[in-house]
C-alpha cells in the first residue's frame, strides 16, 4: 500500500523526501520483516490470553516419544497470530499489484483458514482425531493445489513462458528436465502436497516447525531476490525472472511473524502453530520454491 502511495504521489510530480527509500527493494525486504516481528510481539501475549478465553487449547494424541500429554492445555491456532502478522505487513510493505504477492498471500490465507477449520474441530470434539477426515482435508488442499498448478503453467504466471515447464539446479545454467505441461501439473500436485503435509507433521514440539521453516524460507527469500535481479542473475546461472523480488519481500515479512511467534513457541512453549500455521507456512514454503524455479531444492 506505501509502495503504491509513493507511485502516485511521484507521478504527480510530487517531493516524496524519505519515503523515496520505499522504491528500494531492499528496504521493504527489511522494514516489512521487522514489521511482522514488531506486530507478532507485540500483540503475541493478548492473542494467548484470547485463545485461552476461547478454550482453543491443544488436544495432542497419544505420542509417548515427545511427551504429547504434557503440551495438553497450551493454546493451539497460534498459526492465527503468524497469518495476521503477514497480512497487516504485506499490506503495508507488499505490491499489491504484483501476482507473486496476490498467489502467495491468497493461497497463505486460504491454507490457514483450512488449517484453522481442523484446529477447532479438535478443540470443539476435544479429541485429535476430530478434526477434518483426511478426505476433507485432502479435497481442501487440492482446491488450492490444482488451481496453482494450472497458474503456474497458464499466461498469468509472470515467469516467462519456456521456463514455466522447465527443472532448474541451482548454480546450473540450463535446466535439468523439460517436462511436459501434463507431466509438469501432475508434479506440483504431488509435490505441493508433499511438502505441506511434510511442514504439517513437524509442528508439535516448541519451536521446532518455526525454526526449521524460518531456515528454509530465508534460503528462497535469497534466491528470489538474486532471481528478480538481472545482473545478480546472470552472474550466478540463475533464471532472471522480473518481479520476485515480491516474493523476497514475502518471505522475510513471514520470517519477521515467525521470529515473534517464536518468542512464545520456544520452550517451554505457550502456544503452538496449530494446523492453522503449518499448512500455512508449508504451503508458502510450497509456493516459494516454484514461483522461484527451484522446485527441487526443497
Amino acid at each position: 500500500m506505501i509502495k503504491l502511495l509513493v507511485e502516485a504521489l511521484t507521478g504527480n510530480g510530487m517531493d516524496i523526501g524519505v519515503l523515496r527509500l520505499v522504491n528500494y527493494l531492499s528496504f521493504r525486504v527489511i522494514m516489512g520483516m521487522v514489521t511482522s516481528l514488531l506486530f507478532a510481539l507485540t500483540f503475541g501475549f493478548r492473542f494467548i490470553v484470547f485463545l485461552y478465553r476461547k478454550k482453543l487449547r491443544d488436544v495432542s494424541g497419544d505420542i509417548s516419544a515427545i511427551n504429547a500429554f504434557g503440551k495438553r492445555g497450551i493454546p493451539t491456532a497460534g498459526g492465527l497470530l503468524v497469518m495476521l502478522s503477514v497480512a497487516f505487513s504485506v499490506l503495508l510493505w507488499g505490491d499489491l499489484t504484483n501476482r507473486f504477492t496476490i498467489v502467495l498471500v491468497g493461497g497463505f490465507l486460504y491454507l490457514g483458514l483450512v488449517g484453522f477449520i481442523d484446529d477447532f474441530q479438535k478443540v470443539r470434539f476435544k479429541s485429535s482425531l476430530s478434526g477434518l477426515s483426511q478426505l476433507g482435508k485432502t479435497l481442501l488442499l487440492l482446491l488450492f493445489i490444482i488451481p496453482f498448478a494450472l497458474f503456474l503453467v497458464s499466461a498469468l504466471n509472470p515467469v516467462p513462458e519456456p521456463l514455466r515447464t522447465v527443472i532448474f539446479i541451482p548454480f546450473l545454467k540450463n535446466p535439468v528436465l523439460n517436462l511436459s505441461t501434463g507431466f509438469y501439473i501432475a508434479f506440483v500436485v504431488f509435490a505441493v502436497f508433499s511438502i505441506v503435509n511434510a511442514v504439517n507433521i513437524t509442528d508439535g514440539m516448541d519451536g521446532l516447525l518455526g525454526g526449521t521453516a524460518i531456515l528454509t524460507i530465508g534460503v528462497y527469500m535469497i534466491f528470489a531476490y538474486i532471481i528478480g535481479n538481472a545482473v545478480y542473475a546472470n552472474y550466478l546461472l540463475f533464471p532472471f525472472v522480473a518481479g520476485t523480488g515480491e516474493i523476497a519481500v514475502f518471505g522475510a515479512i513471514l520470517i519477521g511473524a515467525l521470529f515473534g511467534f517464536l518468542w512464545f513457541n520456544t520452550y517451554p512453549a505457550e502456544v503452538f502453530l496449530g494446523d492453522t500455521g503449518s499448512l500455512a507456512v508449508g504451503g508458502a514454503i510450497a509456493m516459494m520454491a516454484f514461483l522461484t524455479k527451484q522446485e527441487l531444492l526443497f
